[in-house]
């Protein structure tokens, strides 16, 4: 059977096929990812951005093309995860917007331009666009798919020539990204969109192919916690936060001070001014022994037991959710401007709490969606709302929020925990969101990132081998160190972001799988080799990065 034409019916089960298809071979694309840390590889981003994009036209009928086309386009923008998945999703947003809304079925030609449309899209998207990427495959497609449907070739002859050039042109990538060919890969993302074409011809070739729709719980968003699951007795009772203003502050004097007073203690904060957090059942000891070194403001005492009990009055989970809505309705525009970042670890959570911010849980590994991002913006509700999206794989999708809420959005585009931190320290909420957007954007600039993981494949990064299972130090993005040992990892990768500089302030954020041995003695090295910087260090609690440490 020939088909010439693409009505909505067929549009449908094409878009759901080629999820599936990219479902099956998500590990394939994911393997082809350069860098060889655990990050949010770009298989699994794009796999989950197309299963929400089928999720969404399971609602619809497909007896309308264009809506058809808009449907997967919303749905692949609110499923989109890292750069791959949202450019993706403006492949759709383009692909949608050329397809004439009074048309029934659409020929070869208006294919091939709406195609062709999605790639200006996403092109329009990428502020500035690398050649050897998922757009270079995207647009010599789409030009093929053109020059085909020239030669008035039917819809299957088109596809099937189109792939193969399409596969040609995902082999020249090394040649148009170095990373691509000393790694010896293809570009990950061009092959992921070589697959989803491939789920579209096959529907083309057999439009009577019986299609595997979307799995039950297929996608995997961001998962909120279940209070009744994770309830435990909880040890100290009382949440204290308060800032205390003073000269001659000693920051490490302090956290020994409290100590004994409770636990997920932080202390942070310069010689001027310094913010504690700690849970406790002796409140008044804690800010007695505050008083000593300045004047105190910005107290806040919460007791946790009663928070905890508005949270799990009903077993059935219905009071529960009714509670924590009427919670967030209370606090709802209390202030004019709201912070919300992106953190992965209990300890890094609170932290970013403690400092007032509102957290998205999502990271390395498990980068969130424009969805799972919009979904805290549009609950909080403030009037402005600055996203710290913590991750250079996160940027993008934290951007497409600004056009789908009513609120201001500012993304601040930090591209690690550290820059998070400082960006948030410099937040003031009685300042304007001009002013503060200035100083967060200028304290970014005053930290040096570096990050301790390991390698999850073989591969060949600047003329080094890295085998699966090296320890890898990372510093502002770039691989620098490849190790056998974890604490040498740090000391040596510390070393790297201090050259230059005299003083300053370490800050060390251990992971889940450090022992507080391993750490204490990293420490007691550090503090020996670096006489005139103040080492702090906190407990992070994240999974995949041994350490993340901050130089400034």
């Amino acid at each position: 059977m020939i088909i010439d034409r693409i009505d909505g019916s067929l549009l449908k089960k094409a878009i759901n096929h080629a999820a599936f298809v990219l479902r099956q071979n998500k590990k394939i694309v994911d393997a082809l990812n350069v860098f060889p840390v655990p990050d949010g590889d770009t298989g699994t981003n794009m796999s989950l951005t197309m299963d929400q994009a089928a999720k969404e036209l399971e609602k619809i009928s497909p007896d309308n093309l264009k809506k058809v086309a808009d449907t997967a386009a919303w749905g692949s923008l609110m499923g989109a995860r890292g750069n791959s998945g949202v450019i993706l999703s403006q492949l759709f947003r383009g692909f949608a917007q050329g397809i004439p809304a009074h048309k029934n079925s659409i020929g070869p030609m208006e294919l091939a331009m709406a195609y062709k449309n999605g790639v200006d899209a996403a092109y329009r998207a990428v502020m500035r666009p690398v050649e050897g990427t998922i757009l270079t495959v995207a647009r010599e497609t789409a030009d093929r798919m053109i020059f085909e449907a020239k030669r008035a070739g039917n819809l299957e002859t088109i596809l099937e020539n189109t792939l193969i050039y399409g596969e040609k042109v995902l082999e020249k990538t090394p040649e148009m990204l170095k990373v691509l060919k000393e790694a010896k890969v293809v570009d990950a993302g061009g092959k992921g969109l070589l697959f989803l074409l491939m789920g579209c011809f096959e529907v083309i070739k057999n439009p009577h192919l019986e299609i595997s729709y979307l799995e039950k719980d297929a996608i995997s968003p961001i998962e909120e916690k279940n209070y009744d699951k994770i309830a435990q007795e909880i040890k100290y009772m009382y949440c204290t936060e308060l800032f205390i203003t003073g000269n001659e502050i000693e920051v490490e004097a302090i956290k020994k001070e409290l100590s004994g007073l409770g636990d997920s203690m932080i202390v942070i904060g310069t010689g001027e001014l310094v913010k504690i957090h700690i849970h406790t059942n002796n409140p008044d000891l804690v800010l007695g022994n505050s008083l000593k070194w300045g004047e105190l403001s910005n107290i806040k005492i919460d007791n946790m037991k009663i928070q905890h009990q508005e949270l799990t009055s009903k077993s059935d989970g219905k009071e529960s959710k009714n509670n924590i809505q009427q919670l967030e309705d209370e606090n709802k525009n209390k202030k004019n401007t709201g912070v919300i970042a992106v953190s992965q670890g209990e300890g890094l959570n609170e932290i970013f709490k403690s400092m007032g911010a509102d957290i998205i849980e999502g990271g390395q590994s498990m980068n969130p969606s424009t969805e799972d991002i919009l979904s805290v913006v549009e609950k909080k509700a403030y009037y402005n709302t600055v996203i710290l999206p913590n991750n250079k794989n996160i940027i993008l999708t934290a951007e497409q929020v600004k056009n789908l809420s009513k609120n201001n959005i500012y993304v601040l585009p930090t591209k690690s925990i550290p820059q998070g931190i400082s960006a948030l320290l410099a937040f003031n909420p009685d300042l304007s969101i001009e002013e503060n957007i200035l100083n967060m954007t200028q304290s970014i600039k005053n930290v040096i990132s570096g990050e301790v993981t390991y390698a999850v494949r073989d591969t060949k990064w600047n003329n080094t081998k890295i085998n699966e299972g090296d320890i890898l130090g990372i510093k502002d993005g770039k691989l620098l160190i490849v190790e056998n040992d974890i604490e040498e990892a740090v000391i040596k990768l510390i070393g790297l972001m201090t050259e230059g500089r005299q003083d300053g302030i370490i800050t060390i954020y251990y992971g889940l799988n450090i022992k507080d041995s391993s750490i204490q003695k990293t420490v007691d090295v550090l503090t020996q080799k670096y006489e005139n910087y103040d080492i702090e260090y906190y407990f992070g609690g994240q999974s995949l990065y041994h350490y993340i440490v901050s130089v400034e």
